[in-house]
């Protein structure tokens, strides 16, 4: 297990008010009711990325990139009872934590840890989460957050069991760059880019 998983634990509480039922959830570009509404034409194809423990490092393994209308598929694949919970939080690449000193403190005010524990209403008195799933723009994967208040699409797993995953649409403009990192673990990061559906052949 990483070193520095004890570090996050101020974090995995979050899991607390996370029912299993919750954990799996579905949702095209047109299923979440009062979100913007996007022309998007559905591929039919789905992207994974995946939450991944290999040879004790924790990180995501993901395309190089995706198209506009694909489903893209979140999954953890690692053990919560192991490495507790993550979060797959679209956020600006300026954001991320990528030296040491900032991700350990990550979890402060004015840090993206912390804004992405307020995206999914974390109550430090409770130990709860009011929103596993962060809509923060038009439905679908399409929108990236940051430290000074813009909130991002972000998901939380809960640390119910593995093999949790979320799907929605990919409905971020061609050519733009998703960045994306989990809250728990701030040195889990990565990035995939944004593609244009290639038109049929006559």
């Amino acid at each position: 297990m990483h070193s520095k998983l004890s570090r996050r634990a101020r974090l995995r509480v979050l899991a607390i008010a996370v029912p299993a039922a919750a954990l799996t959830i579905v949702f095209g570009s047109s299923s979440l009711a009062g979100a913007a509404e996007t022309t998007v034409t559905p591929t039919g194809n789905t992207d994974v990325i995946t939450m991944s423990l290999t040879k004790g490092k924790l990180q995501f393994v993901a395309p190089e990139t995706v198209t506009v209308g694909d489903q893209l598929q979140v999954l953890n694949k690692t053990n919560p009872k192991q490495v507790g919970p993550h979060t797959f939080s679209l956020v600006t690449k300026g954001s991320i934590p990528k030296t040491r000193k900032a991700q350990n403190t990550c979890f402060t005010p004015k840090k993206i840890c912390f804004a992405i524990a307020k995206w999914h209403g974390f109550n430090p008195k409770t130990e709860k989460i009011a929103t596993p799933l962060v809509k923060a723009g038009p439905a679908g994967w399409s929108t990236e957050g940051d430290a000074t208040g813009k909130k991002g699409d972000s998901w939380f797993t809960g640390e119910k069991k593995a093999g949790t995953s979320v799907t929605q649409e990919v409905t971020a403009e061609a050519g733009t760059t998703l960045y994306f990192m989990c809250a728990v673990h701030p040195f889990m990061h990565g990035q995939v880019k944004v593609i244009a559906p290639v038109a049929p052949t006559a």
